[in-house]
């Protein structure tokens, strides 16, 4: 993985600008789980602002993510007693979950149709995969548009008087802006394609700026 896709050098200020700004798959979690709530996995976890969500419901929540870096953070600033945090690959995973999720993730692997088809085998019967991530028009978005995006919200945080007004364009712009621009996205067609072939069955909705997919195994 190359240095703009990489998160390892992200860390902080990804959790950081997390903190800051909307983030509503926090808020859709809870609205989908199962009725079984013993294990649950978050997959590419970051720093662990999901994993906590999940520790509030089930008795075991594993949280993985290929980043070093990323997994210490969540150590330090999201320890539960019920939360494991380990650094590995979706692949490595084995058991069965009751619920697994992933946000903002799978655009990131190679072989999407093989990952999915590893989640389906990943949750209990009656389990509930959660997954969220960003579609666009556009495989790639270029970096002028994703800076002239940022200036247009920071614009509208210092007309509504956000104190965190610079800090949230600071964080927004540099080297995750670079990260950004260097992501490649699905269209929604294609993701509903590809989720579908791989979880028959699944729906679909729109979760803040992603689009997720809901199965049900």
């Amino acid at each position: 993985m190359n240095r703009a896709q990489s998160f390892d050098h992200l860390a902080e200020r990804y959790d950081r600008l997390g903190e800051l700004t909307a983030d509503h798959v926090t808020a859709w979690l809870p609205t989908v789980l199962p009725a079984n709530r013993r294990r649950a996995i978050d997959l590419g976890c970051g720093a662990g602002r999901h994993a906590v969500v999940l520790a509030d419901h089930f008795d075991q929540v594993d949280a993985i993510d290929l980043s070093g870096p990323m997994i210490r953070l969540a150590r330090r600033k999201r320890p539960r007693a019920n939360i494991s945090y380990v650094e590995a690959g979706i692949l490595d995973i084995t058991g069965q979950y009751d619920f697994v999720t992933s946000s903002a993730t799978l655009h990131h692997v190679a072989d999407l149709p093989a990952v999915l088809r590893h989640i389906r085998s990943l949750l209990a019967p009656g389990g509930i995969a959660a997954l969220a991530d960003t579609v666009s028009a556009r495989p790639a978005t270029p970096r002028w548009w994703l800076y002239g995006g940022q200036l247009r919200i920071l614009t509208r945080n210092l007309a509504s008087r956000n104190p965190h007004a610079w800090e949230i364009f600071r964080l927004a712009t540099g080297d995750w802006l670079e990260h950004r621009a260097s992501d490649r996205y699905l269209s929604r067609e294609t993701f509903e394609q590809t989720y579908a072939a791989a979880l028959p069955g699944a729906r679909f909705t729109r979760v803040g700026n992603q689009h997720a997919a809901l199965f049900e195994k």
